[in-house]
């Protein structure tokens, strides 16, 4: 009788760390989910950083112009129902013509929706880019759903 009661504690904190496990571990539906705001993000930026429209505005951008023009070029670039951050670092050694005191890695540029938003979204993309003066940046879109 002993073993019966043994078995039956036993089956009770096995059942228990199963659920506690299940419990924490994410959803299939939120990590797929997380995958196509990735997705999107690397899409946008990588559609973005393609046209030379964009990139003179990021340009205009770093080199101390207005950012609206950027903002406004992201707005209807990025769907409204996202949150998203766009920063831009200088990727090179050789800081861009304009900013001659920018060391690597400085953050040249940063625009948000809705403004202050932060960098740690759930898509996250990356890239490389030239600049019109052969600067070598990094733009980064942190993408969320609010």
């Amino acid at each position: 009788m002993k073993w019966v009661v043994e078995l039956g504690l036993s089956a009770l904190v096995l059942g228990f760390v199963f659920y506690v496990l299940s419990a924490a571990l994410p959803s299939p539906a939120y990590i797929a989910s997380e995958r196509e705001v990735t997705a999107n993000a690397y899409f946008t930026l990588l559609r973005l950083a393609s046209d030379p429209a964009f990139m003179t505005s990021v340009e205009k951008a770093v080199c101390g112009d207005s950012s609206v023009n950027l903002r406004d070029v992201l707005d209807a670039a990025i769907p409204g129902h996202y949150v998203y951050n766009f920063t831009v670092y200088l990727d090179d050694v050789r800081p861009p013509t304009c900013r001659v005191c920018a060391d690597w890695s400085t953050k040249l540029v940063s625009v948000a929706r809705p403004s202050g938003a932060g960098t740690g979204g759930v898509g996250v993309a990356v890239v490389s880019a030239l600049l019109s003066d052969g600067t070598r940046v990094r733009m980064e879109l942190s993408l969320a759903r609010p």
